[in-house]
Parts: C-alpha cells; sequence; structure tokens
C-alpha cells in the first residue's frame, strides 16, 4: 500500500488528498508566506475576484524568505479556487506541477528556498490554460514589482517561458544583483514537449540547484 501511495503522490501530486489541501489552506497566514497571500487578497479585491481566486502561495514555499523568484505565465486550473487547489503549489494535479516537482527531486532543489509567482496571478481571459495576453501582462507588472519587494532574500529569477520574460521586463526591476536565467521553457507537458525543450529546462535546474550549494 505504502508504494502504491508513493507512486500515486508522484504522478499526482499530494494535493490530490482533499485533507492535505486543507491542511495547508490553514497554513497560509504563516508567517513566511502571509504577507505574499495578502497580496493575492489584495489582487483579487482589485479586480472583484472572491478571495482565493486568485491562488496562494504553498506554504511549503519559502515564501518571504526565499532565494529564488520562479515566474511562470498564469495560474493553472488545477490551482485556481473551485477547480484545483486554490494554491500555487508544486502538489498540484498538473503537468507543469509535477515536472518542476520532479526536477526539483533529482536535482536536490529545496523548496523552502523557492517562491514560485505568475507574471498574471489573476484569471486571465483564456481559460484553457494558454498563454496570457500582453495587456495582461502589463497589468501584471505592478505585482510582480509587488513580490520581489516582499522577498528580500531573492538573489535568483527563473523565467520559466517566454511570458514569463515578456511579463518580467515589463516589470523594469533593477537585476544589477541578481541572477536572472531566461531562455528556458515553461515546464508545461507543451513546454516541454521535445528532447531540446526538456534537456534545457533541466540544465536550468540542474545550474539553480548549483547555485543554491555555492
Amino acid at each position: 500500500m505504502e508504494e502504491e501511495e508513493a507512486i500515486k503522490v508522484a504522478q499526482l501530486g499530494r494535493n490530490h488528498d482533499l485533507g492535505f489541501v486543507a491542511d495547508k489552506m490553514r497554513r497560509i497566514r504563516e508567517p513566511h508566506v502571509a504577507p505574499i497571500n495578502a497580496l493575492a487578497d489584495e489582487i483579487a479585491d482589485t479586480y472583484g475576484l472572491p478571495r482565493g481566486h486568485v491562488p496562494y502561495v504553498d506554504p511549503a514555499q519559502g515564501g518571504t524568505n526565499a532565494r529564488v523568484l520562479v515566474l511562470l505565465d498564469n495560474p493553472s486550473t488545477k490551482a485556481e479556487a473551485g477547480t484545483g487547489s486554490g494554491l500555487l503549489s508544486l502538489d498540484n494535479n498538473d503537468a507543469t506541477a509535477k515536472n518542476c516537482r520532479l526536477a526539483y527531486k533529482q536535482f536536490g532543489v529545496d523548496w523552502k528556498h523557492v517562491v514560485h509567482w505568475n507574471v498574471c496571478p489573476f484569471p486571465t481571459a483564456n481559460q484553457s490554460n494558454g498563454s496570457s495576453m500582453a495587456s495582461e501582462r502589463q497589468r501584471g507588472a505592478e505585482w510582480t514589482r509587488a513580490i520581489f519587494a516582499l522577498c528580500p532574500r531573492v538573489d535568483y529569477v527563473l523565467l520559466l517561458g517566454r511570458a514569463a520574460e515578456d511579463g518580467w521586463r515589463r516589470a523594469a526591476i533593477d537585476s544589477n544583483n541578481l541572477k536572472v536565467t531566461e531562455d528556458v521553457p515553461h515546464c508545461s507537458r507543451r513546454g516541454l514537449s521535445t528532447s531540446d525543450s526538456r534537456s534545457r529546462f533541466e540544465n536550468a535546474i540542474r545550474d539553480l540547484a548549483a547555485h543554491l550549494k555555492a
């Protein structure tokens, strides 16, 4: 039974267990994630969304103590409240979370060192987990600046996909004291559909692990 559960966790992530998700949701106001999750509520309020529809950062991540800001495009339906866990979580049951979760495990990246965010943290017009629009990334720029300001230890920014690169540029954050890694595919199923894209993604995670160990 333990082996079967381990296989299920590897494939689906631990958020397939509703009790596990409920426990995480009880922890979203812990000190290391409280400011970021308050920001998620502010974003929801700004756009007239119910609180929780801008997904909260998983308390299993580093939050404001993180050294690495990992930027993606927009929340997946597996992250949004109502259709998913309500968390930006590596434990979500989608290909993006799974690919990142397995790569972190392979190269020894501890979740406490990272915080994941989207350049469009709000639900976008494309409801099928497609790419955001440039206008949406422009609106998201102020929120990218806001989360960066909440994470004073960040010295490494990993941009996953072209939309994340564009959103980061629009935020116009001074990167003189940062290592910013670009030209990395988004880790969705489509983003890693070729051997070259998967290799580039895995090389980026390997480099990230080396940075954290330096």
